[in-house]
């Protein structure tokens, strides 16, 4: 297309969040509030029959369109891409809101406004992310943390008897099926601003405590309690609040591994750092208030898969809300493993290769190895290492250390 016809881009403002969050009455309540404004909605439905489509339908919008048989995340993200440019192609919308499936994982949508594509054009050259919105339900998070923790002692529970000789199967490692709760943990760490929805079926304990939890993950987005999905639309969609930088990397995890958070101690001989201050703004004293603290532990030894596996399995501490990062396997040197933790359940998989191991295999040369790697390099292992974000209260940072130090061959 012509500069011409990109020279106005409209406002995105995406919903996501869990089935049940309140995404499409929220929806509803702003198009109420449109008032003449031409703003366009762009739902999504992992179904053939799209039935959020067919309640937004009449409800303010001026036009409404509807992309079923797949999530925008990743199955028919080339679909919302075409949809909004087309959309903003013309002019004629003043904003655009695409409602996401429950499962929908906002860093893709994300990742369409700013990835280039083989003609070095982003579906952010023809429309302006204004903001990633995650609605919550604030009672549902609760309890999905709840009933994750519970799986886990059951988990555990059934560990032992099969250990004992007793029917009954595990779970392994690694890899296996996204836990819930982890899914709400991804769409809550990638956002600008949190919704906390159905406040009025909590108690104000309940309210603080995933607040508190919410805050903890993402330092940075906005966060508002609501109830049944009234939201003054000047107040969400008057302004753009997407950063391609730091709505990305907002996540505490990430910030605490690429250094954003101040941290002591660590380094190559593993120790567990702990951070030295709270998380910046805009809740600066969630850690005071919900006594929350971050640890980081990194190492240049290769953990064995028995003894980690173990640990993992043995049940992780206590107050442990998020933990996520790579690790090293002595006997598996050349895959990358990932791992991530929420609501107590751990997941581990392998995501990648390491480039030490792609360099000395000879795929890539020595000039070909990326900035990224470059800055995690130390011979002799390259970018191999263990570099592991706890999250969490009253986390024992020395016990901490020291379990996962056991780990290491």
């Amino acid at each position: 297309m012509s500069d011409a016809v990109t020279k106005f881009r409209p406002p995105v403002t995406v919903l996501s969040g869990f089935l049940g969050a309140g995404k499409t009455t929220l929806l509803r309540h702003l198009l109420a509030q449109a008032e003449g404004r031409k703003w366009a909605v762009v739902v999504n439905d992992v179904a053939a029959i799209n039935v959020d489509a067919q309640l937004v339908a009449g409800a303010g919008a001026a036009r409404v369109v509807e992309l079923g048989n797949g999530c925008v995340c990743c199955s028919v993200k080339d679909s919302l891409a075409e949809t909004v440019a087309e959309l903003a192609a013309g002019g004629a919308y003043e904003h655009i809101l695409i409602e996401t499936t429950g499962v929908a994982e906002p860093r893709g949508v994300a990742d369409l406004f700013l990835r280039k594509n083989a003609f070095w054009r982003s579906l952010g050259d023809f429309a302006q992310l204004s903001a990633l919105v995650t609605v919550i339900d604030a009672r549902s998070f609760l309890d999905e943390q709840r009933r994750s923790r519970r799986a886990v002692a059951m988990d555990m529970e059934t560990e032992e008897r099969r250990k004992r000789g007793e029917k009954g199967e595990r779970e392994g490692f690694p890899g296996g099926r996204k836990p819930v709760f982890e899914l709400m943990v991804d769409q809550a760490e990638c956002a600008d601003v949190l919704v906390l929805n159905k406040c009025d079926l909590a108690s104000e304990a309940e309210l603080a405590e995933v607040a508190g939890v919410l805050r903890a993950l993402n330092p940075r987005a906005e966060l508002l309690r609501v109830e049944r999905g009234q939201v003054a639309s000047e107040w969400l969609l008057g302004r753009v609040r997407f950063d391609g930088v730091e709505t990305v990397g907002a996540a505490r995890w990430i910030r605490v591994i690429k250094g954003e958070e101040k941290s002591g101690g660590g380094g190559a001989a593993g120790r567990m750092a702990i951070t030295a201050r709270p998380a910046v703004a805009p809740h600066p004293r969630h850690e005071a208030d919900y006594g929350i603290t971050s640890f980081v532990w990194e190492a240049r030894r290769a953990l064995v898969r028995e003894k980690f596996f173990a640990w993992l399995d043995s049940g992780l501490p206590e107050g442990l809300l998020r933990a996520k990062g790579f690790f090293w396997l002595a006997d598996q040197p050349e895959d990358m493993g990932f791992l991530s933790v929420a609501g107590g359940r751990a997941r581990a998989e392998f995501v990648g290769t390491w480039v030490a191991a792609l360099r000395k295999s000879g795929v890539i040369a020595e000039a070909e190895i990326s900035g990224a790697a470059r800055a995690k390099w130390a011979e002799p292992h390259g970018d191999r290492r263990q570099e592991l974000v706890f999250i969490g209260t009253g986390l024992d940072a020395e016990k901490l250390r020291e379990t996962l130090e056991a780990c290491l061959a």
